[in-house]
């Protein structure tokens, strides 16, 4: 009887060890993204109604998956140049957030000046690896600006 319950003891113990031990060796899942571009490809003047193919730029997004117990967070900023114009594309209020998009409102600026003010909008395609593209719409797909992901960061 006596071996018996230490048997069962034994086995208890390393169970609670084994168990203990593979949960926390398992790595968690990538929660916060970050994608970068030095390529953009167009930009749609919401103004003027015109597709534009983009000479240079750059753009960088980095946002944590929803739902977090601290909350979700996002930043995007897209800046492309189309001949002597510059568009500029900031996240200024973050709505939700998920592994491949960014909703939120959104100011947009033409040669540093403010054009579009608090514009709902989406950018979406972030879960892509790199080569391929990230987009962002407005709710009224008026503007637009998208880019090659040239380098990602995902943890």
């Amino acid at each position: 009887m006596k071996k018996r319950l230490m048997y069962a003891l034994m086995l208890l113990i390393t169970a609670l060890i084994l168990g203990s031990s593979l949960s926390s060796s398992a790595a968690p899942t990538a929660y916060v993204h970050g994608i970068f571009s030095q390529q953009p490809l167009y930009v749609l003047d919401g103004t003027t109604g015109n597709w534009l193919t983009s000479t240079s730029g750059n753009a960088i997004a980095s946002w944590t998956e929803d739902p977090l117990s601290s909350g979700n967070q996002a930043f995007f900023n897209a800046i492309s140049e189309v001949g002597s114009d510059r568009y500029e594309f900031r996240l200024v209020n973050l709505t939700t957030t998920n592994i491949d998009e960014i909703k939120g409102t959104f100011d947009i600026y033409k040669n540093y000046t403010l054009v579009a003010s608090g514009i709902p909008g989406t950018v979406y395609g972030l879960s892509q690896p790199v080569g391929n593209y990230f987009k962002f719409y407005d709710d009224t797909f008026h503007w637009h600006v998208s880019g090659y992901i040239t380098d990602r960061l995902d943890y």
